[in-house]
């Protein structure tokens, strides 16, 4: 028996559990990270977005961590992390219809602002899990791999865990981090078997090597012109009934991979499972669109196929008696829009100060982690409604059209929040300016007329059953998503409700004029994204060239 109690023990070592670790370890804690496997090992969840890289700067910087804003930076990660890291500068979505060549006037190509707080990055998870999990172990916590916990009790005093070994480890508070197998939500029975989540869809996945950039595919006169590639960032594959992803790890200078993680994700409704081996469902899918079989083309898998069923599960409660579900032991929708990384790291930003306060102050009342447990629900539902209308809108090119600006407007506020959080706390040096990220309602909590966004979000839905109900056409509920979005007060970056403006290229003069009419035209429900001063951009690229 290991007869030392510690004040923190978290199952699983993937990024959330270490993150976790890193900083609790940071703050002087004793942290217990308890890992069934071994490090390094293959994970997907490697692309990141603005958000999932300003938080991790912001982990950073509130708790001292340089570890994690080393993760916030393609360049840092190849300074400091590994040489295995692509770059996400874009977003591109390609429509397919199925027997036809890929129509270059079905696609988007979505490019956010460069700033010099952040970038994004395709994570090779290998890696970057396993630096996190080595920068916990400097912080002071004690890791364990092959250690299967399997019991546990939970009591007024604190927390005892059982091993498949008949070891036993004690500990003030418990958090699990692992997932869909989450032990602490099988056995207290927190795991519902039908889930109140509307999307359905499964995954197949593995890495390649050997099939060429897209860009290099296309006619020189059907490229978007951008400052960008579709090479440059994370490509999607739209079909009726599913998407792709392709996330290059071999497109930077520095990089030293030749890999591609490629994965084909399934609306159950349109594609049940047959039972048969993934790699076989994978290209029997593939060869229905002679443009993606032209795309993978020479590709090669580099690892075992991997074939999951449903992806959604959630939790009945993520909160109870010295306990904490965190992240993807809580729930899960779907890799769609690189949300995953987003919700885990805005979860430890609420819940790791108020878990810093209840050890200090040794009170784990479960109120106080309120806040996380409204915070997680939230997000979930929130990412169950965008993804499950993504998947009605992929029936249609028209519907799909309308629908990726309402993404992209939500996608677009939400990276502002951390953006003017950052610039704020950059002014000031006041770690309190990140405490204000916990004052923002949380999703789908506003009431009708409060909020654009959210009201826009919910017409669309509206509409969409609606076109599930027969009462539209596709082309009619495209027709009224895009009225609704020129009703909405949208900054002037981009012809919101134009179907045939597809592309986006947010070029700094953009980012200017955003601001601008945040702070000058955008009705009170909205200006108060914009109380910053965007010349702290200048200042910090002129030190960032110094």
């Amino acid at each position: 028996m290991n007869h030392e109690t510690y004040d923190v023990a978290i199952l699983g070592s993937g990024i959330a559990g270490a993150v976790l670790a890193a900083i609790l370890g940071r703050q002087g804690f004793r942290v217990l990270l308890l890992e069934k496997g071994t490090h390094p090992r293959f994970a997907v969840g490697e692309a990141m977005q603005p958000q999932s890289s300003m938080l991790l700067w912001i982990l950073g910087e509130r708790f001292d961590v340089p570890e994690l804003q080393h993760l916030s930076c393609t360049q840092k990660i190849l300074r400091h992390v590994t040489r295995n890291v692509g770059v996400k500068k874009t977003f591109g979505f390609l429509y397919h219809e199925e027997g036809k060549l890929q129509d270059p006037q079905q696609g988007h190509l979505l490019i956010p602002p460069p700033t010099p707080l952040a970038s994004e990055s395709h994570l090779f998870r290998a890696d970057i899990d396993h630096y996190v999990v080595k920068a916990a172990v400097r912080y002071g916590a004690t890791y364990r791999d092959r250690t299967d916990v399997v019991d546990f009790t939970l009591a007024d005093d604190g927390v005892v865990l059982r091993t498949a070994s008949d070891e036993v480890f004690r500990a003030r508070f418990l958090v699990d981090a692992t997932g869909h197998k989450s032990l602490v939500a099988d056995k207290l029975g927190l795991r519902p078997q039908d889930p109140p989540l509307r999307t359905q869809s499964r995954t197949i996945f593995t890495h390649m090597r050997g099939f060429r950039r897209w860009d290099d595919l296309m006619a020189p006169g059907d490229r978007p012109g951008l400052s960008r590639g579709y090479y440059e960032g994370t490509l999607h594959h739209v079909i009726d009934g599913g998407w792709f992803w392709v996330i290059r790890f071999d497109n930077v200078p520095g990089s030293e991979s030749d890999l591609t993680s490629i994965g084909l994700t399934l609306d159950m409704r349109k594609y049940p499972q047959r039972g048969i081996p993934p790699e076989q469902e994978f290209w029997e899918v593939v060869n229905r669109y002679p443009s993606i079989v032209r795309h993978l083309e020479g590709g090669v898998a580099t690892r075992p196929w991997v074939g999951t069923g449903r992806l959604q599960f959630s939790a009945t409660d993520s909160v109870g008696q010295r306990f904490f579900l965190m992240s993807h032991a809580h729930g899960f929708i779907d890799a769609l829009y690189s949300r995953g990384m987003i919700n885990t790291f805005e979860t430890i930003h609420a819940f790791a100060p108020r878990l810093i306060q209840a050890l200090r102050d040794d009170d784990f009342t479960v109120s106080r982690f309120d806040y996380p447990r409204r915070l997680q629900d939230a997000m979930l539902l929130d990412n169950d409604r965008m993804v499950h209308n993504s998947f009605r809108s992929f029936a249609n090119f028209d519907t799909w059209n309308a629908f990726l600006r309402v993404w992209l407007a939500n996608i677009i506020f939400g990276d502002l929040r951390m953006f003017r959080v950052c610039l704020r706390y950059l002014e000031s040096g006041d770690k309190a300016e990140f405490e204000a990220l916990d004052v923002d309602p949380v999703p789908l909590s506003q009431a009708p007329g409060a909020a654009p966004l959210e009201d826009l979000s919910r017409f669309t839905d509206a509409t969409f059953d609606r076109w599930d109900a027969g009462e539209l056409t596709a082309e009619q509920a495209a027709a009224e998503v895009f009225a609704q979005l020129g009703r909405t007060p949208l900054p002037p970056i981009h012809p919101w409700d134009d179907p045939a403006a597809h592309h986006i290229d947010l070029l700094p003069e953009k980012l200017e004029r955003m601001v601008e009419w945040g702070k000058t035209a955008a009705p009170t429900t909205m200006n108060q994204w914009f109380d910053f001063d965007l010349k702290m951009l200048d200042r910090l690229r002129t030190e960032a060239a110094a």
